[in-house]
């Protein structure tokens, strides 16, 4: 018997409802070969393998539109329902024995060569598919060989269409006028008096290719002609009239002459496809490839799987793994690095261990199948022994109770395990007393660590196994929470400290459905050692503190997030605002460019002659320069400065100037106008004192910024056949833009179906514009229109 999950445990595969999950999976899967496929359980193929899958998967996914669009059109070409049978792909290895196929089967290969060849394009951009590469002289050779003979008398449908083939359209047609002719004798003979009477209906039927005639058996005479067939109960004989006899054989021949010529025409066929039979296994192993790939990137995006790391060492980082068939799961984290041999997890029952261990074990399942898994974040190492077990293996067929059913196949276990194991137990001996059970498992454990590189993950209600492995190092303690406000459990692992079971806490809530009441919880609670009654509590109590720690950690954070969105729409709305009143003014400035360069054309072109009219226009063109200086915005950078009072002032001094914004020495002094004459360089000036001031140096100038904007002020904007990364700029820009105000809505284009963009967009809005609304225009999910609340 296999213990190990990558050995076809489907015993132990079933308990992880492993059947159910790949069944969803394989439901997306166009083709059954690769639903049989995806329904197989993986094996463990190594890890350059594994890694293969995955950079194909991801190559699918960051270009799902593509795929999709690619894949769609090629599978209108060939329906689903022949697919499955021999004259689909399993018609494929028949080619290297040389059969000779019908033609719906023929019809089948024309259909697979003709899809491929639409779809190889993208196809063959996916990594590691080099070798389906199929060289375009075989390709011109199978369309000229094979294709074009074939339509000359099959359909797409399989169908033979006898009037295009030369051979058989005279043929057919000779058929055609002889049933004919067949028909018309039949519906007259059968109103002479002679079949009249005897009938049993009007009407005539084909039986072994006979034109017969239904009449009762009591009013048969040989003379009326040659009975073909009878009835069950005896009493109508289906009688083939003597005048028939000569036209059915000739109607025989021809219909023999017209298989024998198809027979003749697909077996030249066949032989032309024989020598292709490498490249068309290449094709049916490419399109298989090609209907996993989708349906694996399909499933991971519909559920938000990520994609796994390969760790490098013997570790374990998942992060926000859930279980994929519950809706609306609680995730958890878990980190088991080379330092840790494993976690013990406790807490109540119904607090959610035994589907965290199934979504941990899923996990490495999906990785070995090249899937991404359901987690946020997970870096993974490619274990080649992934066993799970449940606590209860009881087999009465075999005489095994419980325990001795778990004893066998832990044994079984010790003498099965792989270099690196990833081992989940599930209440871990849980059919017998706690402290030998505590013993017992911690028994197992050295034993297993002794033998191999394992790490184990076990759930357990064992009292002295909890304890004794939290106090060891190398193993994390975790429980589950249970909020004992609400009376439910919160499905959070819990790390750092063992767990209560609460099973009275429990007992209690489920005896309060029903109205008999009962002391057994009071009893249960008195027969408790006091010991352990304590210990019990400290847990529970520290549990407690730990999930209202949680809460207030988890209010914090959202509060900080809402304040970061704030503080970031604020800015982008100042931003905006800023960029438009860039934009208006870089505006202006280009039509005054344009003014003063007719301006200088009209001087070059001697249109302006006169001084004062040229004048006259570069006064008229200085006045339109947006100085853009508004009186709220203006500074004074000498304010700082003190002015000089004329009676402390004297010739020769050196004064700074406003008006020179320069020092300046100090010629004259004119007392009785209050004026002085300064001099700077070979400039000098009358100017009033107040414009002086002590020379104390010049201020730093300003530093000016321009900023370049780029705005759209569009409502609807297109997006189909977009990248995801132009897509983002785009949409963000558009979105300030309505949280600006500058548009009153924005409806985005972006295509039907569970797109890339669409997804990114609606997650988008969800997560970082709550203060936004959106909403399909009259059910058209291809577009979405966006406005405030």
């Amino acid at each position: 018997m296999f213990f190990n999950l990558l050995k076809n445990n489907s015993e132990a595969l079933e308990l992880l409802d492993w059947f159910q999950i790949t069944t969803d999976i394989s439901s997306l899967s166009h083709f059954d070969i690769t639903k049989n496929i995806l329904l197989i359980p993986p094996t463990f193929d190594g890890i350059h393998a594994i890694q293969n899958k995955l950079d194909q998967l991801q190559f699918s996914i960051d270009h799902y539109d593509e795929l999709a669009l690619s894949f769609n059109s090629f599978i209108r070409l060939i329906p689903p329902s022949d697919l499955g049978s021999e004259k689909g792909f399993n018609s494929i290895p028949f080619l290297k024995k040389e059969r000779f196929f019908e033609p719906d089967e023929l019809n089948f290969f024309a259909l697979l060569f003709s899809g491929f060849k639409e779809s190889s394009g993208f196809f063959l951009q996916i990594p590691f598919m080099e070798n389906h590469i199929v060289l375009p002289a075989v390709i011109d050779s199978i369309r000229k060989n094979f294709l074009q003979p074939l339509h000359e008398f099959v359909d797409v449908n399989g169908k033979i269409v006898y009037e295009r083939h030369p051979l058989l359209k005279n043929l057919f047609s000779q058929q055609l006028f002889i049933e004919h002719e067949l028909r018309t004798l039949v519906h007259k003979i059968s109103q002479t008096d002679t079949f009249k009477n005897r009938l049993q209906n009007d009407t005539f039927d084909i039986i072994h290719d006979r034109y017969v005639l239904a009449i009762r058996s009591d009013s048969y005479q040989s003379t009326l002609g040659t009975i073909i067939s009878r009835s069950q109960s005896g009493m109508t004989l289906f009688l083939e009239p003597f005048e028939l006899r000569d036209k059915s054989n000739q109607r025989l021949k021809i219909l023999a002459e017209i298989e024998s010529t198809i027979l003749y025409l697909t077996i030249n066929l066949s032989k032309v496809i024989h020598q292709f039979s490498d490249e068309y296994e290449k094709m049916s192993t490419a399109v298989l490839g090609y209907d996993l790939l989708y349906t694996k990137a399909t499933y991971s995006i519909k559920h938000h799987f990520a994609k796994p790391i390969l760790a490098n060492n013997f570790r374990f980082d998942i992060r926000g793994f859930f279980h994929p068939l519950i809706s609306q799961p609680v995730t958890n984290t878990l980190v088991l690095d080379s330092s840790y041999n494993g976690l013990i997890i406790s807490g109540p029952n119904t607090g959610g261990k035994t589907v965290a261990l199934k979504s941990l074990c899923l996990c490495l399942l999906f990785l070995n199948m090249g899937l991404y898994v359901p987690a946020t974040y997970a870096e993974l190492y490619p274990v080649e022994g992934l066993y799970y077990f449940s606590h209860d293996h009881q087999n009465i067929s075999k005489g095994l109770s419980s325990f001795s059913a778990e004893a066998k196949s832990y044994l079984a276990l010790v003498n099965d395990l792989q270099d690196t194991n990833l081992i989940f137990i599930d209440e871990i001996f849980n059919s017998t007393s706690s402290e030998e059970a505590s013993a017992l498992a911690m028994a197992l454990i050295s034993e297993i660590h002794l033998t191999s590189r394992s790490k184990l993950i076990i759930s357990t209600h064992h009292q002295m196994l909890k304890t004794f492995m939290h106090s060891r190092v190398d193993y994390l303690s975790a429980h589950v929470g249970f909020d004992l406000d609400q009376g439910l459990p919160t499905f959070k692992i819990l790390y750092g400290e063992p767990g209560n079971s609460l099973a009275l806490t429990i007992f209690n809530n489920l005896s309060s459905l029903y109205t008999t009441k009962s002391n057994i919880s009071h009893v249960a609670q008195e027969y408790l050692d006091k010991k352990s009654l304590s210990y019990e509590t400290l847990l529970l109590e520290l549990s407690q503190k730990k999930i209202q720690l949680d809460k207030l950690i988890s209010s914090q954070q959202s509060l900080e997030l809402d304040l970061r969105n704030q503080r970031a729409s604020m800015e982008g709305i100042l931003f905006l605002e800023k960029e438009k009143e860039l934009f208006n003014f870089n505006k202006k400035l280009i039509s005054i460019f344009d003014d003063a360069e007719n301006l200088l054309l009209s001087i070059k072109d001697k249109k302006i002659t006169s001084k004062n009219t040229l004048y006259d226009k570069v006064a008229s063109l200085s006045r339109t320069i947006p100085i853009s200086i508004k009186p709220h915005l203006k500074h004074d950078p000498y304010s700082h400065l003190s002015p000089i009072d004329i009676n402390l002032i004297s010739v020769g001094m050196t004064v700074f100037s406003l008006d020179f914004k320069k020092n300046v020495k100090l010629v004259q002094i004119n007392l009785r106008k209050k004026e002085v004459l300064i001099q700077q360089g070979a400039l000098s000036s009358w100017v009033t004192p107040s414009s002086l001031c002590y020379a104390s140096g010049q201020p730093v100038p300003k530093v000016l910024i321009s900023i370049d904007k780029t705005s759209r002020h569009e409502i609807e904007i297109d997006c189909r056949g977009m990248r995801l990364e132009e897509f983002k700029n785009i949409t963000e820009l558009s979105i300030h833009e309505l949280l600006a105000g500058e548009i009153p809505f924005l409806t985005i284009i972006h295509g039907h179906g569970d797109g890339i963009l669409k997804k990114w967009l609606r997650t988008n809005l969800k997560e970082n514009h709550k203060d936004l609304r959106w909403e399909n225009i009259e059910g058209n999910d291809g577009c979405t229109k966006i406005s405030f609340n």
